[in-house]
Protein backbone atom coordinates (compact mmCIF):
# COMPACT_ATOMS: atom_id res chain seq x y z
CA UNK A 1 0.00 0.00 0.00
CA UNK A 2 2.73 2.45 0.68
CA UNK A 3 4.78 1.92 -1.98
CA UNK A 4 1.41 2.44 -4.18
CA UNK A 5 1.16 5.42 -2.13
CA UNK A 6 4.70 6.78 -3.05
CA UNK A 7 4.06 6.33 -6.60
CA UNK A 8 1.25 8.59 -6.47
CA UNK A 9 3.58 10.90 -4.57
CA UNK A 10 5.79 11.26 -7.65
CA UNK A 11 3.37 11.26 -10.28
CA UNK A 12 0.73 14.29 -8.71
CA UNK A 13 1.14 17.67 -8.75
CA UNK A 14 0.75 18.85 -4.94
CA UNK A 15 1.45 22.02 -5.79
CA UNK A 16 -2.50 22.27 -7.33
CA UNK A 17 -3.94 22.35 -3.43
CA UNK A 18 -7.69 24.20 -3.81
CA UNK A 19 -8.75 25.92 -0.74
CA UNK A 20 -11.49 28.70 -0.42
CA UNK A 21 -10.68 31.53 1.91
CA UNK A 22 -8.89 34.41 2.75
CA UNK A 23 -5.24 35.30 3.58
CA UNK A 24 -4.45 37.84 6.66
CA UNK A 25 -0.80 39.53 6.25
CA UNK A 26 0.96 40.97 8.59
CA UNK A 27 3.20 43.58 6.65
CA UNK A 28 6.47 44.03 8.30
CA UNK A 29 9.08 46.62 7.22
CA UNK A 30 12.59 45.26 8.10
CA UNK A 31 14.49 48.38 6.92
CA UNK A 32 12.32 50.40 9.53
CA UNK A 33 11.60 47.41 11.91
CA UNK A 34 8.06 48.21 11.33
CA UNK A 35 4.56 46.66 11.33
CA UNK A 36 2.30 48.64 9.01
CA UNK A 37 -0.89 46.64 9.17
CA UNK A 38 -2.90 43.68 8.25
CA UNK A 39 -3.69 43.22 4.59
CA UNK A 40 -6.39 40.34 3.74
CA UNK A 41 -6.66 38.89 -0.03
CA UNK A 42 -8.04 35.90 -1.24
CA UNK A 43 -6.59 32.66 -0.75
CA UNK A 44 -4.24 31.64 -3.98
CA UNK A 45 -3.63 27.98 -5.00
CA UNK A 46 -0.82 29.08 -7.17
CA UNK A 47 0.93 30.94 -4.06
CA UNK A 48 1.37 27.69 -2.00
CA UNK A 49 5.25 27.53 -2.26
CA UNK A 50 5.19 31.66 -1.43
CA UNK A 51 2.84 30.97 1.74
CA UNK A 52 5.19 28.05 2.70
CA UNK A 53 2.00 26.35 3.66
CA UNK A 54 2.03 22.56 4.35
CA UNK A 55 -1.22 21.29 4.95
CA UNK A 56 -1.71 19.86 8.49
CA UNK A 57 1.62 21.47 9.73
CA UNK A 58 0.15 23.73 11.87
CA UNK A 59 -2.15 21.22 14.00
CA UNK A 60 -2.28 22.10 17.88
CA UNK A 61 0.27 24.62 19.28
CA UNK A 62 3.31 23.71 16.38
CA UNK A 63 4.49 26.70 14.71
CA UNK A 64 3.80 27.38 11.54
CA UNK A 65 4.90 30.04 9.03
CA UNK A 66 1.30 29.69 7.33
CA UNK A 67 -1.61 28.52 9.75
CA UNK A 68 -5.71 28.59 9.93
CA UNK A 69 -6.92 31.00 12.42
CA UNK A 70 -8.70 29.56 15.32
CA UNK A 71 -7.86 32.67 18.24
CA UNK A 72 -6.21 35.67 17.27
CA UNK A 73 -3.27 35.15 20.04
CA UNK A 74 -3.20 32.14 19.41
CA UNK A 75 -2.68 31.69 15.86
CA UNK A 76 -0.27 34.82 15.98
CA UNK A 77 2.15 32.94 18.35
CA UNK A 78 2.41 29.83 15.56
CA UNK A 79 3.93 32.75 13.53
CA UNK A 80 6.13 34.28 16.25
CA UNK A 81 7.14 30.91 17.01
CA UNK A 82 8.30 29.74 14.09
CA UNK A 83 10.09 32.72 13.17
CA UNK A 84 11.61 32.39 16.82
CA UNK A 85 12.56 28.88 15.92
CA UNK A 86 14.48 30.17 12.66
CA UNK A 87 16.45 32.75 14.69
CA UNK A 88 17.72 30.09 16.58
CA UNK A 89 18.40 27.72 14.42
CA UNK A 90 22.85 26.29 14.32
CA UNK A 91 23.22 25.32 10.47
CA UNK A 92 25.62 27.10 8.78
CA UNK A 93 23.69 26.87 5.70
CA UNK A 94 21.24 29.34 7.88
CA UNK A 95 23.79 31.46 10.31
CA UNK A 96 24.84 33.52 7.17
CA UNK A 97 21.09 35.08 7.20
CA UNK A 98 20.60 35.09 10.98
CA UNK A 99 21.11 38.81 11.88
CA UNK A 100 18.15 39.03 8.86
CA UNK A 101 15.91 36.31 10.32
CA UNK A 102 16.70 38.17 13.90
CA UNK A 103 14.91 41.43 12.76
CA UNK A 104 12.49 39.59 11.46
CA UNK A 105 11.40 38.21 14.77
CA UNK A 106 12.25 41.25 17.12
CA UNK A 107 10.24 43.18 14.88
CA UNK A 108 6.95 41.00 14.89
CA UNK A 109 8.03 40.25 18.86
CA UNK A 110 7.72 44.30 19.48
CA UNK A 111 4.94 44.40 17.51
CA UNK A 112 2.84 41.79 19.22
CA UNK A 113 -0.39 43.50 21.14
CA UNK A 114 -1.17 45.70 18.00
CA UNK A 115 -1.24 42.64 15.90
CA UNK A 116 -3.20 40.49 17.66
CA UNK A 117 -5.84 43.75 18.19
CA UNK A 118 -6.11 44.11 13.80
CA UNK A 119 -6.30 40.18 13.36
CA UNK A 120 -9.44 39.98 16.01
CA UNK A 121 -10.37 43.31 13.88
CA UNK A 122 -9.91 41.97 10.66
CA UNK A 123 -11.66 38.67 11.49
CA UNK A 124 -14.85 40.84 13.38
CA UNK A 125 -14.90 42.97 9.79
CA UNK A 126 -14.42 39.75 7.71
CA UNK A 127 -17.85 38.05 6.97
CA UNK A 128 -17.68 34.07 7.63
CA UNK A 129 -18.86 31.84 4.60
CA UNK A 130 -19.28 28.36 5.06
CA UNK A 131 -16.29 26.31 3.60
CA UNK A 132 -14.32 29.37 3.33
CA UNK A 133 -10.87 29.23 5.16
CA UNK A 134 -8.86 31.94 7.37
CA UNK A 135 -5.15 31.90 7.20
CA UNK A 136 -2.29 33.50 8.67
CA UNK A 137 1.31 34.41 7.34
CA UNK A 138 3.64 37.29 7.22
CA UNK A 139 4.98 39.57 4.52
CA UNK A 140 8.67 41.02 4.69
CA UNK A 141 8.99 44.40 2.38
CA UNK A 142 6.42 43.36 0.61
CA UNK A 143 7.15 39.67 -0.07
CA UNK A 144 6.02 36.41 1.15
CA UNK A 145 8.31 34.28 3.61
CA UNK A 146 8.49 31.54 0.84
CA UNK A 147 9.58 34.05 -1.63
CA UNK A 148 13.41 34.13 0.44
CA UNK A 149 15.64 31.38 -0.03
CA UNK A 150 16.16 31.09 3.79
CA UNK A 151 13.30 30.65 4.88
CA UNK A 152 12.58 28.14 2.18
CA UNK A 153 15.74 26.18 3.43
CA UNK A 154 14.44 26.81 6.95
CA UNK A 155 11.34 24.67 6.32
CA UNK A 156 13.40 21.78 5.29
CA UNK A 157 15.98 22.18 8.12
CA UNK A 158 13.08 21.71 10.28
CA UNK A 159 11.58 18.57 8.26
CA UNK A 160 15.61 17.02 8.34
CA UNK A 161 15.81 17.72 11.84
CA UNK A 162 12.58 15.46 12.72
CA UNK A 163 13.39 13.42 10.21
CA UNK A 164 16.83 12.60 11.82
CA UNK A 165 15.52 12.01 15.19
CA UNK A 166 14.63 8.95 14.96
CA UNK A 167 16.99 7.47 12.15
CA UNK A 168 19.72 5.29 11.23
CA UNK A 169 22.21 5.83 8.77
CA UNK A 170 23.79 3.47 5.60
CA UNK A 171 20.27 1.58 6.31
CA UNK A 172 17.93 -0.29 3.82
CA UNK A 173 15.09 1.64 2.71
CA UNK A 174 11.61 -0.38 3.31
CA UNK A 175 9.95 1.23 0.37
CA UNK A 176 12.83 1.33 -2.23
CA UNK A 177 14.90 -1.02 -1.46
CA UNK A 178 17.87 0.51 -1.53
CA UNK A 179 20.50 1.26 1.08
CA UNK A 180 20.67 5.26 1.78
CA UNK A 181 22.71 7.22 3.89
CA UNK A 182 20.15 7.72 6.23
CA UNK A 183 16.66 6.33 6.70
CA UNK A 184 14.09 7.16 9.39
CA UNK A 185 10.61 7.21 10.68
CA UNK A 186 7.69 8.23 8.54
CA UNK A 187 4.19 9.85 10.24
CA UNK A 188 2.11 9.89 7.50
CA UNK A 189 0.01 7.88 8.88
CA UNK A 190 -0.43 7.73 12.88
CA UNK A 191 -0.64 4.39 13.19
CA UNK A 192 2.12 3.62 15.87
CA UNK A 193 2.46 5.52 19.20
CA UNK A 194 6.25 5.36 20.62
CA UNK A 195 4.85 5.53 24.37
CA UNK A 196 3.11 2.17 24.46
CA UNK A 197 5.77 -0.63 25.02
CA UNK A 198 5.55 -3.50 22.79
CA UNK A 199 4.02 -1.62 19.94
CA UNK A 200 7.23 -1.07 18.00
CA UNK A 201 10.48 -2.04 17.97
CA UNK A 202 12.51 0.58 19.77
CA UNK A 203 9.63 0.36 22.74
CA UNK A 204 9.53 3.63 24.90
CA UNK A 205 12.70 5.05 23.16
CA UNK A 206 11.33 7.11 19.96
CA UNK A 207 15.18 7.69 19.04
CA UNK A 208 14.78 3.74 17.86
CA UNK A 209 11.38 4.34 16.22
CA UNK A 210 13.16 4.12 12.64
CA UNK A 211 13.30 -0.11 13.12
CA UNK A 212 9.85 -0.11 12.94
CA UNK A 213 9.62 0.92 9.33
CA UNK A 214 12.73 2.52 7.91
CA UNK A 215 12.82 5.35 5.15
CA UNK A 216 14.73 7.03 3.10
CA UNK A 217 14.19 10.79 2.83
CA UNK A 218 13.44 10.80 -1.00
CA UNK A 219 10.63 8.28 -0.30
CA UNK A 220 9.48 10.50 2.65
CA UNK A 221 8.81 13.39 0.67
CA UNK A 222 7.09 11.45 -1.97
CA UNK A 223 4.91 9.94 0.92
CA UNK A 224 4.05 13.13 2.52
CA UNK A 225 3.08 14.24 -1.16
CA UNK A 226 0.96 10.95 -2.33
CA UNK A 227 -1.02 11.34 1.09
CA UNK A 228 -2.14 15.15 0.48
CA UNK A 229 -3.34 13.61 -2.74
CA UNK A 230 -5.26 10.98 -1.76
CA UNK A 231 -6.94 13.49 1.01
CA UNK A 232 -7.97 15.92 -1.67
CA UNK A 233 -8.93 13.86 -4.86
CA UNK A 234 -9.81 10.02 -3.49
CA UNK A 235 -11.28 10.33 -0.08
CA UNK A 236 -14.72 9.13 -0.43
CA UNK A 237 -17.40 8.79 1.50
CA UNK A 238 -18.18 5.19 1.48
CA UNK A 239 -21.66 4.79 3.69
CA UNK A 240 -22.58 7.23 6.40
CA UNK A 241 -20.20 7.40 8.98
CA UNK A 242 -17.52 5.05 7.10
CA UNK A 243 -15.28 7.43 4.36
CA UNK A 244 -12.26 5.39 2.56
CA UNK A 245 -9.47 6.57 0.36
CA UNK A 246 -9.17 5.36 -2.77
CA UNK A 247 -5.49 3.85 -3.79
CA UNK A 248 -4.87 2.73 -7.00
CA UNK A 249 -1.75 0.49 -8.07
CA UNK A 250 -0.66 0.10 -12.06
CA UNK A 251 0.84 -3.20 -12.48
CA UNK A 252 4.49 -3.40 -14.29
CA UNK A 253 5.08 -1.19 -17.23
CA UNK A 254 1.33 0.69 -16.59
CA UNK A 255 2.50 3.93 -14.77
CA UNK A 256 1.10 5.76 -17.70
CA UNK A 257 -2.49 4.42 -17.01
CA UNK A 258 -1.89 5.70 -13.63
CA UNK A 259 -0.57 8.87 -14.26
CA UNK A 260 -2.92 9.87 -16.71
CA UNK A 261 -5.48 8.52 -14.62
CA UNK A 262 -3.94 11.56 -11.75
CA UNK A 263 -4.15 13.91 -14.26
CA UNK A 264 -7.44 13.74 -14.49
CA UNK A 265 -8.61 13.60 -11.62
CA UNK A 266 -6.24 16.70 -10.06
CA UNK A 267 -7.16 18.95 -13.22
CA UNK A 268 -10.55 20.50 -12.50
CA UNK A 269 -12.36 20.82 -15.67
CA UNK A 270 -11.30 17.28 -16.58
CA UNK A 271 -12.89 16.12 -13.37
CA UNK A 272 -15.95 17.41 -13.83
CA UNK A 273 -16.32 16.49 -17.18
CA UNK A 274 -15.40 12.43 -15.78
CA UNK A 275 -18.29 13.39 -12.95
CA UNK A 276 -20.87 14.61 -15.49
CA UNK A 277 -20.29 10.98 -17.52
CA UNK A 278 -21.09 8.66 -14.24
CA UNK A 279 -24.42 7.94 -13.94
CA UNK A 280 -24.44 4.62 -11.35
CA UNK A 281 -22.98 5.15 -7.68
CA UNK A 282 -22.22 1.59 -5.31
CA UNK A 283 -21.27 3.55 -2.50
CA UNK A 284 -23.01 6.93 -0.93
CA UNK A 285 -20.54 9.53 -2.37
CA UNK A 286 -22.08 11.96 -5.36
CA UNK A 287 -18.39 11.75 -6.57
CA UNK A 288 -17.72 7.88 -6.38
CA UNK A 289 -15.76 7.53 -9.46
CA UNK A 290 -15.74 3.64 -9.53
CA UNK A 291 -17.93 3.10 -12.26
CA UNK A 292 -15.58 5.20 -14.75
CA UNK A 293 -12.34 2.55 -13.17
CA UNK A 294 -14.71 -0.37 -13.78
CA UNK A 295 -14.42 0.50 -17.17
CA UNK A 296 -10.65 0.11 -17.47
CA UNK A 297 -8.47 -2.65 -18.28
CA UNK A 298 -6.85 -4.86 -15.51
CA UNK A 299 -3.61 -3.37 -15.73
CA UNK A 300 -3.93 -1.80 -12.42
CA UNK A 301 -5.39 -2.86 -9.16
CA UNK A 302 -7.10 -0.71 -6.33
CA UNK A 303 -6.67 -0.48 -2.58
CA UNK A 304 -9.47 0.55 -0.30
CA UNK A 305 -8.12 1.80 2.61
CA UNK A 306 -10.97 2.55 6.10
CA UNK A 307 -9.19 5.06 8.73
CA UNK A 308 -10.92 6.20 11.75
CA UNK A 309 -9.46 9.47 13.57
CA UNK A 310 -8.92 8.94 17.16
CA UNK A 311 -8.16 12.18 18.46
CA UNK A 312 -4.46 12.54 17.27
CA UNK A 313 -3.65 9.00 16.04
CA UNK A 314 -5.28 6.64 13.12
CA UNK A 315 -6.66 3.17 12.81
CA UNK A 316 -6.92 0.86 10.36
CA UNK A 317 -10.50 -0.29 9.87
CA UNK A 318 -9.97 -2.02 7.18
CA UNK A 319 -7.68 -2.50 4.19
CA UNK A 320 -8.98 -4.43 0.65
CA UNK A 321 -5.64 -4.85 -1.93
CA UNK A 322 -5.10 -5.39 -5.23
CA UNK A 323 -9.32 -5.30 -6.28
CA UNK A 324 -9.21 -5.74 -10.14
CA UNK A 325 -11.10 -3.01 -12.44
CA UNK A 326 -13.00 -6.33 -13.64
CA UNK A 327 -14.02 -7.40 -9.88
CA UNK A 328 -15.90 -3.62 -9.84
CA UNK A 329 -17.15 -4.40 -12.81
CA UNK A 330 -18.99 -7.85 -11.57
CA UNK A 331 -20.54 -5.58 -8.48
CA UNK A 332 -21.79 -2.93 -10.44
CA UNK A 333 -23.16 -6.13 -12.73
CA UNK A 334 -25.26 -7.84 -9.77
CA UNK A 335 -26.18 -4.00 -9.22
CA UNK A 336 -27.69 -3.77 -12.38
CA UNK A 337 -29.59 -7.39 -12.06
CA UNK A 338 -31.01 -6.50 -8.69
CA UNK A 339 -31.99 -2.84 -10.01
CA UNK A 340 -33.54 -4.48 -12.55
CA UNK A 341 -35.17 -7.19 -10.58
CA UNK A 342 -36.96 -4.29 -8.15
CA UNK A 343 -37.78 -1.84 -10.63
CA UNK A 344 -34.63 0.80 -9.41
CA UNK A 345 -33.99 3.59 -10.93
CA UNK A 346 -30.32 2.92 -12.42
CA UNK A 347 -28.67 5.98 -10.16
CA UNK A 348 -30.82 5.66 -7.43
CA UNK A 349 -30.89 1.81 -6.61
CA UNK A 350 -28.72 -1.03 -4.89
CA UNK A 351 -25.68 0.52 -3.10
CA UNK A 352 -23.96 -0.53 -0.75
CA UNK A 353 -26.17 1.43 2.33
CA UNK A 354 -28.71 -1.24 1.61
CA UNK A 355 -26.17 -3.37 3.27
CA UNK A 356 -25.35 -0.67 5.98
CA UNK A 357 -29.49 -1.21 6.48
CA UNK A 358 -28.98 -4.13 8.79
CA UNK A 359 -24.97 -3.14 10.00
CA UNK A 360 -24.93 0.10 11.17
CA UNK A 361 -26.57 0.16 15.07
CA UNK A 362 -27.70 -3.43 17.16
CA UNK A 363 -30.03 -0.84 18.68
CA UNK A 364 -31.32 2.68 17.41
CA UNK A 365 -30.57 4.31 21.25
CA UNK A 366 -26.75 3.26 20.42
CA UNK A 367 -24.58 6.78 19.57
CA UNK A 368 -21.96 5.22 18.05
CA UNK A 369 -22.58 2.75 14.76
CA UNK A 370 -21.00 -0.66 17.03
CA UNK A 371 -22.13 -2.97 13.91
CA UNK A 372 -19.13 -1.41 11.61
CA UNK A 373 -16.72 -4.71 11.73
CA UNK A 374 -19.50 -6.81 10.47
CA UNK A 375 -20.49 -4.58 7.63
CA UNK A 376 -16.87 -4.39 6.93
CA UNK A 377 -16.33 -7.95 6.79
CA UNK A 378 -19.37 -8.37 4.48
CA UNK A 379 -17.71 -5.28 2.22
CA UNK A 380 -14.69 -7.27 2.17
CA UNK A 381 -16.00 -10.55 0.86
CA UNK A 382 -17.86 -8.49 -1.71
CA UNK A 383 -15.25 -6.95 -3.08
CA UNK A 384 -12.71 -9.82 -3.01
CA UNK A 385 -15.54 -12.93 -3.59
CA UNK A 386 -15.52 -14.65 -0.23
CA UNK A 387 -18.30 -16.76 0.94
CA UNK A 388 -20.79 -15.05 3.27
CA UNK A 389 -23.05 -17.10 5.94
CA UNK A 390 -26.75 -17.13 5.10
CA UNK A 391 -27.48 -17.79 8.48
CA UNK A 392 -25.70 -14.98 10.18
CA UNK A 393 -26.77 -12.21 7.54
CA UNK A 394 -30.49 -13.34 8.38
CA UNK A 395 -29.87 -12.97 12.37
CA UNK A 396 -29.06 -9.16 11.45
CA UNK A 397 -31.54 -8.95 8.77
CA UNK A 398 -34.96 -10.18 10.91
CA UNK A 399 -33.50 -7.99 13.78
CA UNK A 400 -34.21 -4.62 11.69
CA UNK A 401 -37.24 -6.15 9.95
CA UNK A 402 -39.26 -7.12 13.53
CA UNK A 403 -38.12 -3.55 14.55
CA UNK A 404 -39.99 -1.80 11.82
CA UNK A 405 -42.81 -4.62 12.32
CA UNK A 406 -43.50 -2.87 16.04
CA UNK A 407 -43.43 0.37 14.28
CA UNK A 408 -46.05 -0.42 11.67
CA UNK A 409 -48.93 -0.43 14.21
CA UNK A 410 -47.97 3.81 13.24
CA UNK A 411 -46.43 3.82 10.25
CA UNK A 412 -45.20 0.64 8.06
CA UNK A 413 -42.68 2.66 5.70
CA UNK A 414 -39.78 1.42 7.75
CA UNK A 415 -40.99 -2.41 7.76
CA UNK A 416 -41.95 -2.92 3.83
CA UNK A 417 -38.34 -0.73 3.71
CA UNK A 418 -36.59 -3.58 5.45
CA UNK A 419 -37.86 -6.20 3.40
CA UNK A 420 -37.29 -4.81 0.14
CA UNK A 421 -33.39 -4.16 1.13
CA UNK A 422 -33.01 -7.75 3.00
CA UNK A 423 -34.52 -9.33 -0.04
CA UNK A 424 -32.03 -7.11 -2.01
CA UNK A 425 -28.78 -7.76 -0.46
CA UNK A 426 -29.75 -11.68 -0.43
CA UNK A 427 -30.69 -11.52 -4.40
CA UNK A 428 -27.22 -8.97 -4.70
CA UNK A 429 -25.09 -11.27 -2.86
CA UNK A 430 -26.19 -14.93 -4.56
CA UNK A 431 -25.50 -12.84 -7.65
CA UNK A 432 -22.27 -12.50 -6.81
CA UNK A 433 -21.72 -16.20 -6.12
CA UNK A 434 -21.27 -15.35 -2.21
CA UNK A 435 -24.37 -17.26 -0.96
CA UNK A 436 -25.74 -20.01 -2.58
CA UNK A 437 -29.09 -21.93 -1.86
CA UNK A 438 -30.16 -25.80 -2.71
CA UNK A 439 -32.09 -26.53 -5.67
CA UNK A 440 -35.30 -29.33 -6.06
CA UNK A 441 -36.71 -30.09 -9.15
CA UNK A 442 -40.62 -29.00 -8.57
CA UNK A 443 -43.51 -28.96 -11.14
CA UNK A 444 -43.74 -25.55 -12.41
CA UNK A 445 -45.99 -22.95 -10.56
CA UNK A 446 -48.44 -20.68 -11.40
CA UNK A 447 -46.21 -18.38 -9.60
CA UNK A 448 -43.53 -19.86 -11.62
CA UNK A 449 -42.57 -15.97 -13.34
CA UNK A 450 -42.34 -14.80 -9.75
CA UNK A 451 -40.15 -17.05 -8.40
CA UNK A 452 -37.32 -17.67 -10.49
CA UNK A 453 -37.17 -13.49 -10.79
CA UNK A 454 -35.38 -13.50 -7.17
CA UNK A 455 -33.00 -16.20 -8.27
CA UNK A 456 -32.65 -19.29 -6.57
CA UNK A 457 -34.15 -17.81 -3.37
CA UNK A 458 -37.13 -19.82 -3.75
CA UNK A 459 -35.74 -22.57 -5.41
CA UNK A 460 -36.83 -25.77 -2.79
CA UNK A 461 -40.86 -25.91 -2.08
CA UNK A 462 -40.84 -24.94 2.02
CA UNK A 463 -39.40 -21.44 1.16
CA UNK A 464 -42.36 -20.99 -1.73
CA UNK A 465 -44.94 -22.24 0.66
CA UNK A 466 -43.54 -20.00 3.75
CA UNK A 467 -43.62 -17.22 0.96
CA UNK A 468 -47.13 -17.84 -0.37
CA UNK A 469 -48.33 -17.72 3.68
CA UNK A 470 -47.05 -14.27 4.03
CA UNK A 471 -48.67 -13.39 0.87
CA UNK A 472 -51.79 -15.05 1.78
CA UNK A 473 -51.71 -13.25 5.54
CA UNK A 474 -50.76 -9.45 4.02
CA UNK A 475 -54.02 -9.54 1.83
CA UNK A 476 -55.74 -10.78 5.08
CA UNK A 477 -54.09 -7.75 7.28
CA UNK A 478 -55.05 -5.32 4.40
CA UNK A 479 -58.91 -6.75 4.49
CA UNK A 480 -58.85 -6.18 8.35
CA UNK A 481 -57.37 -2.44 8.18
CA UNK A 482 -59.38 -1.22 5.55
CA UNK A 483 -62.91 -2.42 7.08
CA UNK A 484 -61.72 -2.35 10.69
CA UNK A 485 -59.06 0.29 10.71
CA UNK A 486 -57.05 -2.30 12.75
CA UNK A 487 -55.08 -5.76 12.36
CA UNK A 488 -55.83 -7.84 15.03
CA UNK A 489 -54.67 -10.58 13.27
CA UNK A 490 -51.16 -9.14 13.26
CA UNK A 491 -51.24 -10.75 17.08
CA UNK A 492 -51.18 -14.52 15.43
CA UNK A 493 -47.27 -13.31 13.94
CA UNK A 494 -45.90 -13.51 16.97
CA UNK A 495 -43.97 -10.48 16.53
CA UNK A 496 -42.31 -12.97 13.19
CA UNK A 497 -40.78 -15.18 15.55
CA UNK A 498 -42.73 -17.61 14.24
CA UNK A 499 -41.48 -21.82 13.87
CA UNK A 500 -42.42 -24.59 11.58
CA UNK A 501 -45.90 -25.51 14.04
CA UNK A 502 -46.88 -22.10 14.05
CA UNK A 503 -46.79 -21.38 9.97
CA UNK A 504 -48.78 -24.83 9.13
CA UNK A 505 -51.13 -23.49 11.64
CA UNK A 506 -51.16 -20.13 10.80
CA UNK A 507 -52.41 -20.75 7.17
CA UNK A 508 -55.88 -22.55 7.72
CA UNK A 509 -56.27 -19.56 10.28
CA UNK A 510 -55.83 -17.16 7.54
CA UNK A 511 -58.28 -19.25 5.39
CA UNK A 512 -61.12 -19.40 8.13
CA UNK A 513 -60.74 -15.86 9.03
CA UNK A 514 -61.25 -14.87 5.12
CA UNK A 515 -64.51 -17.62 5.45
CA UNK A 516 -65.91 -15.25 8.35
CA UNK A 517 -65.48 -11.89 5.84
CA UNK A 518 -67.32 -13.81 3.31
CA UNK A 519 -64.36 -13.60 0.99
CA UNK A 520 -62.06 -16.47 0.04
CA UNK A 521 -62.60 -16.27 -3.59
CA UNK A 522 -61.44 -18.36 -6.46
CA UNK A 523 -57.71 -16.29 -6.58
CA UNK A 524 -57.41 -16.60 -2.58
CA UNK A 525 -58.29 -20.26 -2.82
CA UNK A 526 -55.23 -20.78 -5.19
CA UNK A 527 -52.91 -19.27 -2.93
CA UNK A 528 -53.60 -21.11 -0.14
CA UNK A 529 -53.94 -24.47 -2.69
CA UNK A 530 -50.45 -23.38 -3.45
CA UNK A 531 -49.11 -23.08 -0.03
CA UNK A 532 -50.33 -26.09 1.41
CA UNK A 533 -48.91 -28.63 -1.47
CA UNK A 534 -45.30 -27.47 -0.62
CA UNK A 535 -45.96 -26.99 3.20
CA UNK A 536 -47.09 -30.08 3.39
CA UNK A 537 -44.48 -31.68 0.64
CA UNK A 538 -42.29 -30.85 2.38
CA UNK A 539 -42.70 -33.08 5.51
CA UNK A 540 -41.56 -32.56 9.44
CA UNK A 541 -38.47 -31.11 10.12
CA UNK A 542 -38.22 -28.69 8.02
CA UNK A 543 -34.08 -27.42 9.04
CA UNK A 544 -35.12 -23.99 8.93
CA UNK A 545 -33.82 -21.58 11.70
CA UNK A 546 -36.39 -19.49 13.13
CA UNK A 547 -34.83 -16.24 10.92
CA UNK A 548 -35.17 -17.89 8.00
CA UNK A 549 -38.51 -19.23 8.52
CA UNK A 550 -39.88 -15.42 9.23
CA UNK A 551 -37.41 -14.23 6.66
CA UNK A 552 -39.25 -16.05 3.82
CA UNK A 553 -42.53 -15.35 5.44
CA UNK A 554 -41.89 -11.43 5.30
CA UNK A 555 -40.85 -11.50 2.12
CA UNK A 556 -44.24 -13.21 0.40
CA UNK A 557 -45.73 -10.05 2.77
CA UNK A 558 -43.60 -7.61 0.97
CA UNK A 559 -44.35 -9.14 -2.85
CA UNK A 560 -48.15 -9.32 -2.30
CA UNK A 561 -48.08 -7.42 -5.49
CA UNK A 562 -46.42 -9.83 -7.45
CA UNK A 563 -48.94 -12.58 -6.45
CA UNK A 564 -51.90 -10.49 -6.52
CA UNK A 565 -51.03 -9.27 -10.52
CA UNK A 566 -51.42 -13.11 -10.98
CA UNK A 567 -54.23 -14.29 -9.51
CA UNK A 568 -56.11 -11.23 -10.13
CA UNK A 569 -55.07 -11.37 -13.75
CA UNK A 570 -57.45 -9.44 -16.31
CA UNK A 571 -61.05 -11.19 -16.13
CA UNK A 572 -60.11 -13.35 -13.41
CA UNK A 573 -61.24 -11.19 -10.96
CA UNK A 574 -62.98 -12.12 -7.65
CA UNK A 575 -65.51 -10.36 -6.62
CA UNK A 576 -64.01 -8.94 -4.02
CA UNK A 577 -60.79 -7.83 -6.06
CA UNK A 578 -61.98 -4.11 -6.35
CA UNK A 579 -62.24 -3.25 -2.61
CA UNK A 580 -58.49 -5.48 -1.68
CA UNK A 581 -56.44 -3.34 -4.75
CA UNK A 582 -57.88 -0.20 -2.95
CA UNK A 583 -56.46 -1.53 0.05
CA UNK A 584 -53.23 -0.02 1.73
CA UNK A 585 -51.06 -2.45 0.44
CA UNK A 586 -47.36 -3.38 1.21
CA UNK A 587 -45.46 -2.29 -1.52
CA UNK A 588 -42.61 -5.12 -3.38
Amino acid sequence: MLSAIKDIGELASITETQRDGKVLTILLDIDKQAYSGIEIEDFDSGKIIQYLYKEGASKGNVPSPFCPITEPQKTYKKIEGWLKQCSNVDDDALKADISFITKVFETIKVNREAIIADIAQKIQDLPKKKGEGRFLTCKINGKYLGEYEIFRKAIEYFDYKKFEGSSSENKICSICGTAKGKVGKIDIFKFSSTDKPGFIMGGFDDSLAWRNFPVCMECKTALENGRKFLESNLNFRFVYGLNYLLIPRPLIGSQRELGEMLNILSDTTKAVGLKERIKKRITNDEDEILEYLAEEKDVLTLNFLFLQKQNSAERILLLIEDVFPSRIRKIFDAKDYVDKVFDNDSDKGFTFGTIRTFFSKSDENKKVNNLNKYFLEIVDSVFKGRKLDFSFLLKFYMAVIRRGLIKSKDKDWDFKNSIRDALTNTIFFENLGLINFEEEDMEESIFEDVFKKYGNTFAVPVRRGIFLTGALTQMLLNKQGKERGAKPFMKKLKGLKMDEQDIKALLPAVQNKFEEYNSFGKGKKLVAEEAYNYLFSSGDNWRLSVDEINFYFAGGMNLVRKIKDIIYAKGEKDADMEEDDQSNETNE
